[in-house]
């Protein structure tokens, strides 16, 4: 897979897109030991009250930004899951566990994108705490939203390309 420059791309080429995802269902899958099942994102969805993990895959020329959006509900149940412990959503603690699922994510996201020609490590994570989150980013790169439920689930990523700086 070749990448355009990212000013005459309109969308995240599919191929990403496809391994993004397979990434999130196998990732999550395993944490959660439940089906997790990809629906679209439909613009009416409700402010997130909840917990952002941010992490990116990225090379000297592209990067790609992957937002965990997680509502307090989701976030609770993956600490009980992931930890066996439902964590205090305030604490430093749930920080710490949203930051470390978005690197297991990053570094699955990693392996399986480069399989398709994007070579690329992972940054650091970092987490936001917050309700009606919002997130911006410059010159309106090519952005994919995609949501994913399970039984007990329900949480976003959106993914952006850019080229890196």
């Amino acid at each position: 897979m070749k990448l355009a420059e990212i000013e005459e791309l309109e969308q995240i080429p599919e191929e990403l897109v496809e391994k993004v995802e397979e990434s999130v269902l196998n990732t999550f899958g395993s944490i959660i030991g439940e089906e997790l099942k990809y629906i679209e994102y439909e613009n009416g969805d409700k402010p997130l009250n909840g917990i952002i993990g941010n992490i990116a895959v990225f090379n000297t020329d592209h990067t790609l930004s992957l937002m965990l959006a997680i509502p307090k509900d989701t976030a609770l149940y993956f600490s009980k899951v992931f930890i066996g412990m439902e964590l205090p959503f305030e604490s430093d603690d749930m920080g710490d566990l949203v930051g470390e699922i978005s690197n297991i994510l990053a570094g699955d996201v990693a392996a399986n994108v480069e399989k398709v020609g994007f070579r690329g490590q992972s940054s650091l994570p970092t987490a936001t705490r917050g309700s009606d989150l919002t997130l911006f980013m410059p010159n309106k790169p090519p952005t994919k939203k995609m949501k994913f439920i399970s039984d007990n689930t329900e949480f976003l990523l959106t993914m952006v390309l850019s080229e890196s700086n």
